[in-house]
């Protein structure tokens, strides 16, 4: 009887132990990927005409003093941006000032799966243009060679809405003339 207790004892050990290392492998056949990385944002300003004499960004990203038309990178968030300055129109010296509403985000990486890694998402870099007649919004993406479209869905003397598609990604922008600040 105590032999019968033994070799049923080693019999029970040897299963569990077969159990555990079995379940191992299945486990280990079932490997779910890694998600892709989120894109990175980045943000530019330039200028057509005359260089504002006063900018604010409405963000943190751009540095108070900052180079135009180099890329920052940008947080995501919505923002509120304004600039003014002063232009000549034919022989009188004309002030302007305007203040842009406009949203920084990032496209979400690809979520894995079992048995694959998602794909990482393309970085998207904003470019806003300041000008004394209104500013534009484009975007340019390095990694996209999607085609783009860009419509101004209203526009008046004091307000213009523009939309921009590119592909997956896109932005739409409210600028509003205001009066100077200081």
């Amino acid at each position: 009887m105590k032999r019968l207790k033994n070799k049923l004892r080693k019999t029970t050990s040897v299963a569990a132990l077969m159990l555990a290392i079995g379940g191992l492998f299945l486990t280990s056949c079932e490997t779910v990927g890694y998600d892709g990385l989120d894109g990175r944002s980045y943000l530019a300003l330039t200028y057509t005409g005359d260089e504002p004499d006063y900018i604010d960004a409405g963000t943190g990203s751009v540095p108070e003093y900052f180079y135009w038309d180099e890329y920052y990178r940008a947080r995501p968030g919505f923002y509120t941006m304004y600039y003014d300055g002063v232009f000549y129109k034919g022989f009188s010296l004309r002030e302007y000032a305007w203040e842009l509403d406009y949203e920084i985000y990032y496209l979400e990486g690809e979520p894995g799966g079992y048995g694959y890694n998602g794909d990482d998402a393309p970085d998207t870099y904003f470019t806003i243009e300041c000008n004394p007649n209104g500013p534009y919004y484009y975007e340019d993406s390095f990694k996209s060679s999607f085609g783009d479209d860009t419509k101004v869905l209203s526009k008046s003397k004091d307000k213009i809405v523009i939309e921009k598609k590119n592909g997956q990604y896109g932005m739409k922008v409210t600028y509003r003339k205001v009066d100077k600040r200081r």
